[in-house]
């Protein structure tokens, strides 16, 4: 097991556990709120990093499993990868990639996510201590904008990706304290 991979592993757990305890540690109340029209609420963000990260663990996944063919998708683009993290790592906004509407946030709740997410880790470490050395630079996944990427650009695509919008969360929770300060809710003020 190359130690790069366990590295990006743990990188995507550091930053997972991170969000999930920024989300944890906010009011109940405010998990559902929308700052404003249009933005989305503290859970939704939530819920697009889980599907997204599971969408990317569920094709690494089925790659590996010696019951599948697998499938290489093609030569990882090198300068289209480092763009990517790039743009994410930057202030700049930018929506979904339009063929990537299923990592829209659906309709699930805090505890259905909570009792789930945790759990990637055990299979991101199954998957990374069997890991054939011979898929290390095979295209694996399709990423929406970049193509083609291999496990080790998928690892550190969502943990960067985890990163940008726990920088989200934290803009949406103090925006939503802020207006909560300026006028609580109606239950607040009897």
């Amino acid at each position: 097991m190359p130690s790069s991979l366990s590295e990006l592993g743990e990188q995507l757990y550091v930053e997972r556990t991170s969000f999930m305890d920024a989300l944890d540690a906010a009011r109940p109340d405010l998990r559902t709120a929308k700052p404003t029209a249009g933005a989305w609420s503290p859970l939704e963000i939530a819920k697009h990093l889980y599907q997204t990260e599971r969408s990317v663990l569920r094709g690494i996944t089925r790659q590996v499993d010696p019951k599948n063919e697998i499938r290489d998708f093609g030569k990882p683009s090198r300068a289209k990868f480092v763009a990517l993290i790039f743009a994410l790592r930057s202030p700049v906004k930018f929506k979904v990639p339009p063929n990537a509407e299923a990592i829209i946030p659906n309709e699930m709740t805090y505890e259905e996510i909570w009792a789930d997410w945790p759990g990637f880790q055990v299979q991101w470490d199954s998957v990374v201590e069997s890991f054939p050395s011979d898929l290390l630079s095979i295209g694996l996944i399709l990423h929406p904008v970049t193509g083609p990427m291999t496990l080790a650009q998928s690892l550190q695509f969502l943990a960067v990706h985890s990163a940008r919008h726990y920088k989200q969360l934290e803009r949406t929770i103090a925006d939503l304290t802020a207006m909560w300060m300026e006028r609580p809710p109606e239950e607040a003020r009897n």
